[in-house]
C-alpha cells in the first residue's frame, strides 16, 4: 500500500526534479540580464571616469606648469574621480575573474573538474576576504555618514568618496558568490580523472 502511495504521489519525484531544474535555469537568466545590465553601466562610468581623469591631470599641469595658475580643487576632484574607477575596477576584476593570481597550484591539478575544486577554493577564500571588507567598509562609511565629515578643501562630504570602498565590495561579494556558483557546476559538470591517474 506505502509503495503504492508513493507510486501515485503528485506531483512525482522526476517532475519535482525538472521543475527545481528548470527554477534554477530561469534564476540564471535573470542573473545574466541583470548582469549584461550592469556590465554596460559599469563600462559606461569606467570610460567616462577614466577619460575625466586624465583630463584633470593634464589640465592640472597645463594651468600649474604653463600658466603658473592652478585651479583650486581639481586634484580633490581628481582624486575623486580616481577612487571610483579604482573600484568599479576591482569589480570588474572581480567578475571577470581577472585579478593578477599565482598559477603555481594549478600545474599540480591536471583535470577539468580538479582546477574547477582548485577555483572553488580559491573563491571561498576571496569571499572571506570580500565580506570582511565590506563589513569594515561599510562600518566606516556609515561613520562618515553619521558624523558628517567633509574634506579638506572643497568641503564636500567625505562620503562621496569613501563610499566606494563599500559600494565595490557590495559587488565583488556578489560577483565573489557567482564565481563559486560557477565553478562548482563546471566541477560537477567536468568528466573525472582517469582512475589512479593524475589529478
Amino acid at each position: 500500500m506505502a509503495a503504492h502511495a508513493e507510486a501515485g504521489a503528485w506531483p512525482p519525484a522526476s517532475l519535482k526534479k525538472r521543475g527545481n531544474s528548470m527554477t534554477w535555469v530561469r534564476v540564471k537568466e535573470v542573473c545574466g540580464y541583470g548582469d549584461i545590465a550592469l556590465d554596460r553601466i559599469w563600462t559606461v562610468f569606467i570610460t567616462l571616469g577614466g577619460a575625466m581623469l586624465a583630463l584633470t591631470v593634464v589640465l592640472q599641469v597645463f594651468l600649474r606648469y604653463v600658466l603658473k595658475s592652478p585651479l583650486f580643487g581639481l586634484e580633490e576632484f581628481s582624486r575623486l574621480i580616481g577612487v571610483w574607477v579604482y573600484f568599479l575596477g576591482a569589480m570588474f576584476g572581480t567578475r571577470l575573474d581577472s585579478h593578477v593570481q599565482g598559477d603555481v597550484a594549478a600545474r599540480f591539478f591536471k583535470t577539468p573538474r580538479s582546477r574547477a575544486v582548485l577555483s572553488v577554493t580559491t573563491w571561498i577564500f576571496s569571499l572571506a576576504v570580500c565580506v570582511l571588507f565590506l563589513y569594515h567598509s561599510g562600518a566606516y562609511s556609515l561613520w562618515l555618514y553619521e558624523t558628517g565629515e567633509k574634506t579638506t578643501g572643497l568641503w564636500w562630504p567625505r562620503i562621496t568618496s569613501v563610499g566606494s570602498m563599500f559600494f565595490g565590495a557590495v559587488f565583488m561579494t556578489l560577483y565573489s558568490i557567482a564565481n563559486i556558483v560557477k565553478y562548482v557546476e563546471q566541477a560537477i559538470a567536468a568528466p573525472k580523472g582517469a582512475e589512479g591517474g593524475p589529478l
